[in-house]
């Protein structure tokens, strides 16, 4: 019986096995083909929910399953059924909420507990009702914002404090107010990208959480476009798909390297150009699914980036970092290190788990046996901008 487990194992790995840069097609989703439904990943699994089918919108949750590649249906979302909804994840919740429904603009925003499956009503996203807005999670926070309302378009944004159940207003995103906006989360920044707001657009912007600020960055590398979707792998982005202004649907994908701050075009998506899908992230590779092209989708397709991706390996500043992988405590060596720097350890959603303060050392050592295994990025800050990064990996 072992030996037959382990034979299906292996082959379960061979079968959904990738090579890097490619995509291909997965099992469809069980729903009914759609557009506009959102989703979050939570203990490795994948959460997909709401969304309009061409007759009616839709509320039914179902559950992705990577290592079984299947699909099923959970339950039934408790609010009003809806497209253009914000999700994310936080802590081992999933959120969500605003979009348009039988309602044209909501702001009501909902937490889901994944172990009992019951959705719980939280404090109601700040600012107006809307639908189309961005919205994302990075250190432990929820930010949404932009989109439209009664009154037209937005670029007012907000956080979230989960342990609180408060929304406080941020500043201004500097780009115009727009719906259908791309947004995602990478070295510790959140960014906003493409939308409309009377025209098309590929501006790009950075909000710092920590100073409060946004910061222009390299327009996006791809047509300008609205109803693309987005994504985080390591410290990179993705902006893929949409309608652009040519007024076509569209299938390239682009990749955002939060270092250079430079875009790449990358394999172009494996099903048809269309907008409106559904994006997950599952062990560092991207699943999209549903959207529409003129007619509803229930495809689902996995796309795998290259090994190291996003990954800025400097060596003017840290040389060495050992022993790697590591168990516990790991040391680093440095060329040249100045005051008022400081190190800080990140997970593969760019969540800080690990900081300190360094000094004019030549080696420091980091104790790093509470962290789970996985794969980790090591960076070296100074004035606020990461100078140095490395990638580490933690055994149990």
């Amino acid at each position: 019986m072992r030996y037959t487990i382990y034979l299906f194992l292996f082959f379960c790995q061979l079968v959904f096995a990738t090579t890097p840069n490619t995509w291909i097609k997965l099992n469809d989703f069980t729903g009914s083909p759609r557009t506009g439904s959102s989703g979050f990943v939570i203990n490795n699994k994948a959460y997909i929910t709401n969304g309009y089918d061409g007759s009616s919108y839709k509320n039914g949750l179902y559950r992705y399953n990577k290592s079984f590649d299947v699909w099923e249906k959970i339950t039934d979302f408790v609010g009003m059924p809806r497209i253009q909804a914000i999700s994310f994840a936080i802590g081992g919740k999933g959120y969500f909420g605003s979009g348009q429904g039988i309602v044209s603009y909501t702001s009501d925003f909902w937490e889901l507990d994944t172990n009992t499956l019951a959705w719980t009503q939280k404090a109601d996203i700040g600012g107006l009702p809307r639908k189309a807005a961005c919205g994302v999670s990075l250190n432990g926070k929820g930010y949404v914002g932009l989109g439209q309302s009664s009154t037209g378009y937005l670029n007012d944004w907000w956080e979230y404090n989960p342990t609180l159940n408060t929304w406080t207003a941020k500043a201004n995103c500097t780009a115009t107010p727009r719906r259908e906006a791309s947004v995602f989360a990478a070295n510790s920044n959140c960014y906003i990208t493409c939308g409309f707001d009377g025209a098309y657009k590929n501006d790009t912007w950075a909000f710092n959480p920590t100073t409060n600020t946004w910061s222009s960055k390299t327009a996006f590398g791809g047509t300008p476009r609205y109803d693309a979707t987005s994504f985080t792998i390591g410290n990179s982005g993705y902006v893929a798909l949409g309608y652009d202004n040519s007024l076509n649907y569209k299938k390239d994908v682009w990749q955002y390297n939060s270092y250079t701050d430079t875009w790449l075009q990358v394999a172009d998506f494996g099903g048809t150009a269309r907008e409106g899908v559904s994006v997950f992230v599952l062990n560092n590779e991207a699943h999209i699914c549903c959207g529409y092209d003129n007619s509803y989708k229930y495809d689902v397709w996995k796309y795998t980036p290259n090994i190291g991706v996003g990954i800025k390996e400097e060596v003017n500043s840290i040389s060495t970092i050992y022993p790697n992988p590591f168990k516990d405590n790991l040391s680093i060596t440095f060329n040249q290190l100045s005051n008022h720097c400081s190190i800080t350890v990140n997970d593969l959603n760019g969540k800080i788990v690990y900081s300190e303060k360094t000094n004019q050392t030549t080696e420091v050592q980091l104790n790093l046996g509470n962290l789970t295994e996985g794969v980790y990025f090591i960076n070296l800050i100074s004035n606020n901008q990461i100078i140095s990064t490395k990638k580490i990996v933690k055994l149990n």
